[in-house]
């Protein structure tokens, strides 16, 4: 069965208004483990398809992304090699590329049944790779004292988005910001963004719309989260505790909250991974080729992340440095391909 609904005129090729067709959503079975398996992998893949597009290469989305990060503005206006490497920055970079070679271990050294397991921790080992890729970033351009805490990490992360000077691209700059009452999407390639399933089957027409219902969804949890501590701030009229908040003080604090990106989203998934949803991870899957799709995409996220990240640092410390710090990395032969040694010569 297909819903028609009426389509407005635009030359993006994502479209303000998408068709539905259902069989393009994905059905489990009906466990809430499975519903919130796909929900997570549909996220995953809609990031990697619209990164595909918006920076094509023969070679795939990490080529493309290195190729889209070196014409940013930055690489003109950040002096090059004007810094040293620290021994901290290259501490935490070999940190970085041995938990993303732990990450893709799976793939290669066990079979595709292995990744279903694997699929529990896949999540933690993805954001603590880039966790730490992030403060070897920060300690690059700030100096020996970078966030130290994850919130803070994650406010500061998200806070370079924007910037002129950031190496980060599209969709890595998608963030949402406001209340619920009045969510707003920046950084979105200006694509309109039009509410979707979250078990719709992600493909290119639909993949901004996934991401910024990932996105969203990620702030009204974290939102809800801090209802509490909003609610400590203050007391009612005749100086008591309250109770609740009003929805329009809600609203303002919500205002105030920092944007939500992609790393928070890959927090999200970090933390449901450990304290709330293991068993979804583990049995969410329909499959071993389900639950290979989904570790392919986080494994696919963290490397486009890393590039990044080590395309800036080489700018700033020079090929040299970052080099001698990866081959200080003894990546077994069978994970060279899917790890930071098959990005040096994108650099």
């Amino acid at each position: 069965m297909v819903v028609h609904q009426p389509a407005f005129q635009t030359e993006s090729r994502y479209p303000r208004i998408v068709i539905i067709d259902v069989s393009d959503i994905r059905f489990p079975t009906g466990s809430d483990e499975e519903m919130v398996f796909q929900t997570f992998r549909s996220y995953l893949e809609a990031f990697c398809i619209w990164s595909r597009d918006l920076h094509p290469h023969e070679e795939g989305l990490v080529p493309g992304v290195a190729a889209a990060v070196k014409a940013r503005p930055w690489a003109v206006s950040v002096p090059r090699e004007s810094k040293d490497l620290s021994e901290r920055a290259g501490e935490l970079l070999r940190n970085a590329w041995a938990t993303e070679v732990l990450l893709n271990a799976p793939r290669i050294l066990g079979s595709r049944d292995l990744i279903g397991f694997a699929n529990l921790w896949a999540p933690v080992q993805a954001y603590y790779a880039i966790f730490e890729a992030l403060t070897a970033l920060a300690v690059t351009i700030g100096g020996s004292s970078p966030p130290k805490t994850h919130q803070a990490m994650l406010q500061w992360a998200g806070s370079r988005l924007p910037e002129a000077n950031s190496p980060f691209v599209e969709p890595w700059t998608a963030r949402v910001v406001g209340s619920p009452a009045a969510y707003r999407y920046e950084g979105v390639a200006g694509v309109t963004i039009e509410p979707i399933s979250n078990l719709a089957s992600p493909r290119l027409e639909n993949a901004p719309h996934l991401l910024a219902k990932a996105l969203k969804t990620t702030r009204r949890d974290q939102l809800e989260g801090k209802r509490g501590s909003w609610l400590k701030d203050g007391t009612t009229k005749a100086g008591t505790k309250r109770k609740r908040m009003p929805t329009a003080e809600f609203s303002a604090k919500a205002e105030k909250f920092r944007p939500t990106t992609l790393f928070d989203l890959l927090w999200r998934l970090r933390v449901r991974s450990n304290y709330e949803e293991g068993d979804a991870l583990l049995s969410g899957a329909l499959g071993p080729r389900d639950a290979a799709a989904f570790h392919d995409a986080m494994a696919e996220i963290v490397a486009a992340t890393l590039v990044t990240i080590e395309i800036y640092v080489c700018h700033v410390v020079g090929k040299d440095a970052i080099e001698a710090c990866a081959d200080a990395l003894a990546v077994p032969d069978g994970l060279q391909a899917f790890s930071v040694a098959a990005r040096v010569d994108i650099w």
